[in-house]
């Protein structure tokens, strides 16, 4: 909590570079060059903390530089854009980390496929262990002439591998498990600018679970036992919902200013589950002379998800992508640290030109809850997870709870053109009660590194998250903000 305050107070004097030429220009008027009082507030950030920062990403940002200044990223987007209107993407999509979850894939999108204003995206993925995935999406603007749009997906993911873990506990469990979902959803503007947004859908998800591949110790206990959660046994779910969205954010890809605020509600119906025969259970070394099967409580459950984003652009800039004069004051900045060129590039006046016209400060709160119908009756899945895309980013899937709260910040500042540096700070709470929120269950996540991006196209990021004693997590992908 300490980092995050104090990261709220250093972030706090960036309002004052913005103004700093004018008072400085002021100033010298009236006192023949004297400081003002917002450069001396503002000279510990301008002077240690801001090139503190970009020593912390300068390892990863060097090589972006000598791409982007080699007109390589430009060239990128040139290769994977394709039609007479630029407007079909064909890239590779990856997740670079340790064990089976590394990925490699391909994503083809197409704008204005079939007619103006549809949208489809086709995305397949292949695993270091051979599992792998498809995925289908098509939404459509402007449906029958009217102000609705509406989107169908399906996906199917064969995961043989796949893991749970126990409400409230590290205790985790092996179970292949391979879910076929599709989805419907349809939504309307409530308003003239669009937004504020409604919209209702429903989904059908199957889960063909089973037990895993390789041997695995199988729960069986009162308190959480095998026949009412679904575990190791197929089951559907169908899943209702209605969400609220409100969104002022001046860019889709990239926000550096506006408002996000979405409600989600959702009632999921549980189907019967399968059950497991005998001779299934005697593999997995649970004695038992008779199958298992459904424990005949209630499975469905409400689950609600609500979130809050803000963007405060700081600086004096009228556009948020740096100019070409810009970028190389910046490159400049950040690629010659000799000391004579240290001590003019940091004069106060030349910051507010070069690095302070683009930074962006950014923050979510996010809140996840799950109510079950009948105590003990949910399915393993419907449990929401605190993992590096809550987010936590110095964690993987390691808790489990029926209720997740959590606060993320960000500030990020310009490196390059293309390129932002991030340093962030986040905290998050798991608790079993809504009304029981406890410090003992209190965890954090901070870390730093860079984002690649284009106004109107998000690329990549790569970051480096910490947590407690417990080491490094290296976060590269595709996925955009706050995921």
């Amino acid at each position: 909590m300490i980092r995050l305050v104090t990261l709220l107070v250093l972030v706090g004097v960036l309002s004052f570079p913005a103004h700093a030429k004018k008072s400085h220009e002021a100033v010298q008027d009236t006192s023949s060059g004297s400081m003002s009082f917002m450069e001396v507030i503002s000279w510990p950030f301008i002077h240690v903390i801001q090139p503190f920062f970009g020593m912390l990403v300068y390892p990863v940002s060097a090589p972006l530089h000598y791409a982007i200044d080699n007109g390589v990223a430009d060239k990128a987007v040139d290769l994977i854009t394709f039609g007479e209107k630029r407007n079909i993407l064909i890239y590779p999509s990856f997740n670079l980390k340790p064990g089976s979850s590394t990925m490699l894939g391909v994503c083809y999108r197409h704008r204005n496929l079939f007619t103006q204003g549809d949208y489809g995206v086709v995305e397949a993925h292949y695993y270091a262990n051979s599992d792998i995935d498809l995925k289908l999406r098509y939404s459509k603007q402007s449906l029958f002439g009217m102000k609705l749009y509406g989107a169908m997906s399906s996906s199917i993911y064969m995961d043989r591998d796949n893991g749970f873990t126990l409400p409230g506990t590290k205790e985790s469990f092996k179970q292949a498990d391979t879910t076929i979902n599709f989805s419907v959803q349809l939504g309307f503007p409530i308003t003239e600018s669009r937004n504020l947004n409604f919209s209702l859908g429903s989904e059908f998800i199957y889960h063909n679970a089973d037990f895993t591949d390789t041997r695995d110790s199988v729960l069986d206990d009162v308190k959480y036992p095998i026949a009412d959660r679904g575990m190791y046994q197929g089951h559907f779910e169908i899943p209702f919902y209605v969400n609220l969205v409100f969104d002022n954010l001046d860019f889709p890809y990239a926000p550096s200013r506006g408002q996000r605020l979405s409600l989600k509600a959702s009632y999921v119906l549980t189907g019967k589950y399968s059950g497991i025969n005998s001779e299934d259970l005697l593999l997995a070394g649970l004695d038992r002379s008779e199958s298992l099967g459904d424990g005949g409580k209630n499975h469905d459950f409400v689950s609600v998800e609500a979130f809050y984003q803000i963007y405060f652009f700081i600086g004096k800039a009228e556009k948020y992508v740096l100019s070409a004069k810009e970028a190389r004051k910046t490159r400049k900045f950040y690629t010659d640290f000799s000391l004579n060129e240290a001590l003019r590039v940091w004069r106060p006046e030349n910051l507010v030109e070069t690095l302070f016209e683009r930074r962006v400060l950014a923050f979510q709160y996010r809140f996840l809850g799950m109510w079950e119908m009948e105590k003990g009756g949910a399915p393993y899945s419907a449990f929401p997870t605190l993992n590096g895309r809550f987010p936590l980013r110095g964690y993987s899937d390691i808790w489990v709870s029926p209720f997740i709260m959590g606060a993320s910040l960000e500030y990020r500042w310009p490196v390059d053109r293309l390129v932002d540096g991030v340093v962030f700070d986040e905290y998050a709470m798991i608790s079993d009660r809504i009304n029981h929120w406890s410090k003992k269950h209190l965890y954090n996540s901070w870390g730093f590194g860079v984002r690649v991006r284009k106004p109107d196209m998000y690329l990549f990021r790569m970051q480096f998250a910490f947590h407690s004693w417990h080491g490094i997590s290296l976060v590269l992908t595709i996925a955009p903000e706050f995921r």
